[in-house]
């Protein structure tokens, strides 16, 4: 999706002008937004639907579409195949929805020839859900920027269709979930200016999955290759499981999802039916906990991904040509997986270290049990237990990408309970509702965002002022009552411990 804010008097220029002309499609405006002055772009398509034979593979180009097309799709008609399990709720439009032909965006942009920022949305979700339109509508967050600008929101497939990634499976490509937004943001720099963007002036944004896209990207070839598409980088809570070998797992997951689609060939997943593949996908992700083969997300292949994450910046193997960065973390991310205290066992922290390190040397176990030293049972244990979690799979990697680039800024999202996911409606404030504790502090973060992707840095906002990260590992608290410069929480220790553990991932 792409929005585009443009003066009303050019209204009636794009209508009689049909839209914009990419070359493979000429594009028609689905709506212009007189209250918030832009237009309305639904369902470009930036890649060849990812269909039969192109199923499992990396996206190709775009083809060419006849006519003007208006992308009036539905989101359940525009989306990517996903299930959510009962456990995590239900999506707003149910258990399962979506389409395979769903490599499309959204805009909402000015006229060409305006030059002006571009901000890119990449959706979070666990990697199984999540679409461009479904997490909230940015239009109060284009509204808050002193300048025009434009927006953009990419899908990319999920869950079995994006994630599968076996080892020894020569004919199928692994992270297509990333190649994916790496094409979509690819696109956006080569047509931007066509909807009146700027292509040296891009901002990608991303929370939970859409935040570990991001690093990925940030890390992709272990920095070589073709320079990114996009000068800066929003990153809020950075989430995935982390797979450097897990092979076993791995396997187990395809070799699932070929039983469930009735499957004993890669070509026989090629030529079956969607439906089949859709019901499989919904199986395997209910089967969540089970060796970990519902549980998707990147994995080293050796080539885009090369390590995980936070191996490679410390190794300083990422692409330092990156402007800068803003890196965030929410208080307490942990919360979802352990509500309560009685949620967290006696063992629990072992298994969990087990699960995510099993081949560490009895030396970094030691080491990481120093760290997180046990001090009782009830609310210490399920502190040490959340927080050993939380640094794991979110909390570090922000605290290795805001340290790898000297213009860099952090914050910690605190807005009480500050559970992970609790600051994107934040991200998309409308207005007061129920989700929203404090109007100010969401305007506050929505200006933030704003002056980051016009001015490149944050700045000062109602009185609080976000300096930059620098040797004292500032980062601004965010929460109810007050917002304040504190030291990074991740600055530590810990973090530091992770990059030798995740060896043994």
């Amino acid at each position: 999706m792409i929005t585009i804010g443009l003066k009303e008097t050019l209204l009636s220029l794009l209508l009689i002008g049909g839209g914009r002309h990419l070359g493979y499609v000429k594009q028609q405006a689905f709506e212009y937004n007189q209250t918030y002055d832009f237009y309305h772009f639904r369902n470009i398509r930036y890649a060849a639907p990812p269909i039969g034979a192109l199923r499992f593979r990396k996206p190709l180009p775009p083809i060419p579409e006849a006519g003007i097309q208006h992308g009036n799709i539905s989101v359940e008609e525009s989306a990517c195949h996903q299930a959510e399990p009962p456990a995590e709720g239900t999506t707003p439009f149910g258990e399962t929805l979506g389409v395979e032909d769903c490599l499309v965006g959204l805009l909402r942009s000015v006229s060409a020839g305006d030059d002006v920022p571009v901000l890119i949305w990449v959706y979070g979700g666990g990697y199984i859900i999540g679409s461009k339109e479904m997490w909230g509508d940015p239009a109060r967050l284009i509204q808050s920027a002193n300048e025009s600008m434009i927006y953009v929101s990419i899908n990319y497939r999920l869950g079995a269709f994006g994630w599968l990634s076996p080892q020894n499976v020569t004919d199928i490509d692994s992270n297509i979930g990333l190649h994916d937004a790496l094409a979509a943001m690819e696109w956006v720099k080569k047509y931007i200016s066509r909807f009146g963007g700027d292509k040296d002036k891009i901002t990608v944004m991303g929370e939970s999955a859409g935040g570990g896209v991001i690093m990925h990207t940030i890390t992709s070839n272990g920095g070589e290759g073709k320079k990114l598409p996009f000068q800066q980088a929003i990153v809020q809570s950075a989430a995935f499981p982390p797979k450097r070998t897990q092979y076993t797992d791995r396997n187990a997951q395809y070799n699932q999802f070929m039983t469930l689609a009735n499957c004993t060939t890669l070509k026989c997943l090629r030529d079956a039916p969607t439906e089949v593949l859709l019901k499989a996908n919904y199986d395997l992700i209910m089967n969540h906990g089970s060796l970990d083969i519902g549980n998707f997300g990147p994995a080293v292949d050796g080539n885009y991904v090369q390590d995980i994450p936070i191996r490679l910046l410390a190794q300083g193997r990422y692409h330092h040509e990156l402007k800068g960065l803003i890196s965030s973390s929410m208080g307490f991310e942990a919360l979802k997986q352990f509500p309560t205290p009685d949620s967290v066992k006696n063992d629990t922290f072992e298994v969990l270290f087990n699960r995510f390190y099993p081949l560490a040397p009895e030396a970094l176990k030691l080491a990481t049990y120093a760290l997180y030293p046990y001090q009782g049972p009830g609310v210490p244990e399920w502190l040490r237990t959340s927080a050993f979690w939380g640094d794991t799979n979110i909390s570090c990697n922000g605290a290795w990408l805001v340290r790898s680039f000297q213009k860099s800024y952090r914050y910690v999202f605190n807005v009480p309970p500050a559970i992970h996911g609790e600051d994107v409606p934040y991200t998309f404030y409308a207005g007061p509702n129920p989700s929203i504790a404090n109007d100010t502090t969401a305007i506050i973060h929505q200006k933030f965002i704003t002056d980051y992707v016009i001015h490149g840095e944050p700045r000062c906002a109602m009185g609080a002022c976000f300096g930059q990260y620098g040797l004292s590992a500032n980062a601004l608290s965010v929460n109810i009552t007050e917002i304040k410069v504190i030291r990074d929480p991740w600055a530590s220790e810990r973090c530091n411990l992770l990059v030798h553990l995740m060896k043994y991932n």
